[in-house]
């Protein structure tokens, strides 16, 4: 699919020669691309990959990418602020003796929290090594 995003890009810049080399090389067959834009694909996806990565590191940047990274921003803030109070309940549930405590990998697995592999992996051995801690 990338290939005819490149050919349709090629294409949209008249790049004849070009267009024609890439796809006999490539061996694309150019059919109607999924997202069909006057200036192609590929232009317009840099064009917003470029806005939001400024965004990040310059403080010249559109409304547009602003509200992008803040609503990320928020999403990313809210799951965790959810992670933390269940893993607080979690904790308070093992002190207070609770019979059947859920496990925090259990507690994980059904929230989708955001949190990457590396950041789940972290907070479970973090509770194995308290758990070794607690029982002798």
């Amino acid at each position: 699919m990338l290939d005819q995003y490149i050919l349709d890009y090629i294409q949209k810049m008249n790049y004849v020669n070009a267009a024609k080399a890439f796809q006999m090389e490539a061996k694309v067959e150019m059919g109607a691309v999924a997202i069909d834009v006057p200036g192609g694909f590929l232009s317009e996806w840099w064009s917003v990959f470029w806005e939001v990565f400024i965004a990040r590191t310059n403080s010249k940047h559109s409304e547009a990418a602003t509200s992008y990274i803040d609503t990320q921003n928020a999403k990313v803030r809210a799951d965790q602020k959810q992670l933390l109070l269940q893993l607080v309940q979690h904790l308070a549930n093992q002190q207070a003796g609770d019979p059947q405590p859920k496990g925090l990998a259990h507690l994980l697995q059904q929230q989708d929290t955001g949190l990457n592999g590396a950041g789940r992996n972290n907070l479970l051995q973090q509770q194995q090594q308290q758990q070794q801690q607690q029982d002798p």
